[in-house]
């Protein structure tokens, strides 16, 4: 394994090797020579789908590959995994005091969250998972957490709660804290998926990992690759608000429409904030694009949870590369949006 960090790709804006839910791939023209190889398995607590595009004589490379892909993400699950007893998240959740030795790139992982943490502001927080513990406890006696259960658990939460060590070891400095990086796991996976492809010679694909997209190149047709951002009003009615065009490029949506809580006949977000304990009401989904898939998954959950104006402006400054939309329920009935300034660059263009 060869780690990357987060805070280079983001600081330098570099396209690396790297597009959950609210997303659709719309249909190209245009035929080409290149054949479409798809895949889907399920994985990850959802679907996995692979679409290739490859040349005649390429099949056995392309098999060769595509088992090669599969066998990552069952390792990628297998030590990420909060409920695997064996996976790495679960011996550092369960170590204190000592410290654990994980994987190189769970640690990377987790000092890529460290870093997410400053970035939003606190709102991303990989040692959120008591918090979740609650809420799904919550569902099911079908009353909401109180005030002191939710000051309990936040005494747990923080990236001071636990130390990265040399030797990519993590120790966790109180009983009870508990890390979770379901949020970017699968957007890392989707990043691997890229990186092997293109090390194969397949430069040219769409990685689906639950959700989280990556666009390789164009599509087997010879266009760039054309997504659909599903209306959060109508998630299962095919219905899209825009259609981006993407080439190299990563794109994720979070929302409350697809997983939440329900309690007391609501649903609430699955997205809460660390800082409050409770989802944010008024943002129903907001959608980032961005170079990889990693960064795509910090950032739509992030954007969940932020003011929007203050996640345009965080998309804003990351650069070129960089773009989001998030859709806001105005209590009237209505739907307002707040777009980054490069959002528009990726809408297709209406005949």
């Amino acid at each position: 394994f060869q780690g990357f960090s987060a805070r280079r790709i983001i600081t330098n804006k570099t396209l690396l090797t790297g597009i959950v839910c609210g997303l659709l791939l719309i249909g190209c023209g245009r035929a080409a020579p290149l054949r479409k190889f798809s895949e889907s398995r399920a994985m990850f607590g959802s679907f996995v789908r692979l679409d290739v595009c490859y040349a005649p004589g390429q099949e056995r490379a392309l098999e060769e590959t595509v088992a090669g892909i599969w066998t990552r993400f069952e390792d990628i699950h297998g030590r990420l995994s909060v409920y695997d007893p064996a996976s790495d998240l679960n011996r550092v959740n369960h170590s204190f005091p000592d410290a654990v030795m994980v994987g190189a790139d769970t640690w990377t992982l987790i000092s890529d969250a460290v870093y997410y943490n400053r970035l939003s502001g606190g709102e991303f927080d990989i040692t959120i998972y008591p918090l979740l513990r609650l809420w799904k406890e919550s569902e099911k006696i079908g009353a909401l957490p109180t005030s002191d259960q939710i000051r309990a658990v936040q005494q747990l939460m923080g990236p001071d709660k636990f130390e990265l060590l040399e030797n990519n070891r993590v120790r966790v400095l109180n009983p009870g804290v508990q890390l979770t990086i379901d949020s970017i796991a699968d957007g890392y996976a989707g990043d691997e998926a890229a990186r092997i492809l293109r090390a194969r010679g397949f430069a040219n694909f769409l990685v689906d990992t639950t959700g989280e997209l990556y666009a390789g190149g164009h599509s087997c047709e010879g266009r760039p690759w054309q997504v659909g951002v599903k209306d959060p009003r109508d998630p299962f009615g095919g219905r899209v608000v825009d259609v981006l065009i993407l080439r190299d490029m990563a794109v994720t949506t979070s929302g409350n429409y697809e997983h939440f809580y329900t309690i007391g006949e609501k649903k609430y977000s699955h997205v809460i904030s660390p800082k409050t304990g409770f989802p944010r009401e008024d943002i129903i989904s907001a959608t980032v694009i961005a170079p990889n898939t990693e960064i795509s998954d910090f950032l739509s959950t992030a954007l969940c949870l932020l003011d929007p104006r203050k996640g345009a402006a965080l998309v804003d400054a990351l650069g070129e590369g960089y773009a989001s939309i998030v859709l806001i329920d105005t209590g009237d009935g209505r739907v307002t949006s707040k777009e980054s300034r490069r959002y528009r660059r990726y809408l297709r263009r209406q005949p």
